[in-house]
């Protein structure tokens, strides 16, 4: 009986069993959770409707910036173009003149020529009015302008139309050509048309002539330059000066304008006064004529000296600058 009557022991009841720390870490878990969650929550708060206004603005600000990054590399884009469009331009302009440098040399030796042809005109040319009362026989040479002179005197326009440029020279070198298609004369002499003498101090004198003389009056005359366009003056003080001479003198007169309003009072003046007792012109007055595309007036000198030579058995010639 006492066996029966034993007491049955049963195991201690555990109150932290592993059921409840599970049930508590769970919670626990749980609490972390929404705390975590409530921290979101606040930073979600605080990237609300401003901020994101904030963010938007600063969004297109830098897409302003970045449009006027753009204009300002497009602008640098134009102008490297513009300046390589430049030096293309530069390149050509430079390749065109190099070009025209043989064009240049060309057309010099065009213009050398035609001074050179333009002399040799002088030695051919002929007479273009009738010479009355001539009994001279003309020398082929210069075709139709006696060259049988003793004496040679020159009136020349050296007035600024007459002396731009080359064309100076040219006139020397006519002067020159006449000289030597003078082969019996004695002297000569250069005057302006306004009177003045290529060397002072010799007036009514003659520079002998010689190889040397003519050299030197050739460089003076590249200074002689300056004077006015008044051929009547010079003409009537060689007329003057020179009247008495004894021989035959021929009187060149150079020009390439004459105005007037009493021309034909004028040429009735020199031939007047270039008459001896026989009513004979005692000087042959020749006219050369420089012709110039622009300015001035050409066509008169001509009229001017084609009257005067024709009543003082000379003759005119036009030549072309």
């Amino acid at each position: 009986m006492r066996q029966s009557k034993r007491r049955i022991k049963r195991p201690p009841v555990e109150i932290f069993t592993l059921s409840f720390l599970d049930i508590i870490s769970c919670a626990f878990g749980a609490v972390v959770l929404l705390v975590l969650l409530a921290k979101n929550g606040e930073s979600d708060t605080e990237l609300g409707p401003d901020n994101l206004s904030t963010m938007v603005e600063q969004v297109l600000a830098a897409q302003l910036n970045v449009e006027l990054l753009k204009g300002a590399v497009s602008d640098k884009q134009q102008q490297l173009a513009a300046a390589q469009a430049r030096s293309a331009s530069v390149t050509e302009q430079l390749k065109s003149l190099e070009s025209s440098i043989p064009r240049a040399q060309q057309t010099l030796q065009q213009l050398q020529d035609q001074a050179s042809s333009l002399r040799n005109e002088l030695r051919q040319a002929t007479a273009m009015l009738n010479v009355p009362k001539s009994t001279d026989k003309p020398s082929d040479e210069v075709g139709g302008i006696p060259t049988d002179a003793d004496y040679v005197v020159f009136v020349i326009d050296n007035s600024g139309s007459m002396v731009a440029g080359n064309k100076w020279q040219q006139v020397i070198n006519v002067v020159n050509d006449i000289l030597v298609n003078h082969p019996q004369m004695k002297g000569f002499q250069v005057i302006a048309a306004d009177g003045t003498f290529l060397y002072p101090g010799q007036e009514g004198q003659w520079l002998s002539d010689s190889t040397s003389m003519r050299q030197r009056a050739m460089d003076r005359m590249k200074r002689f330059t300056g004077g006015g366009s008044a051929p009547e003056v010079g003409i009537l003080r060689a007329l003057d000066l020179y009247s008495k001479t004894k021989g035959k003198v021929s009187l060149y007169v150079f020009g390439d304008d004459y105005r007037s309003s009493s021309l034909d009072a004028i040429v009735g003046t020199i031939t007047s006064k270039n008459a001896d007792p026989a009513g004979n012109p005692r000087f042959r007055i020749h006219g050369i004529g420089f012709y110039r595309p622009a300015g001035g007036d050409a066509a008169q000198f001509a009229a001017f000296m084609q009257a005067v030579a024709k009543r003082n058995r000379g003759a005119f010639v036009g030549l072309a600058f």
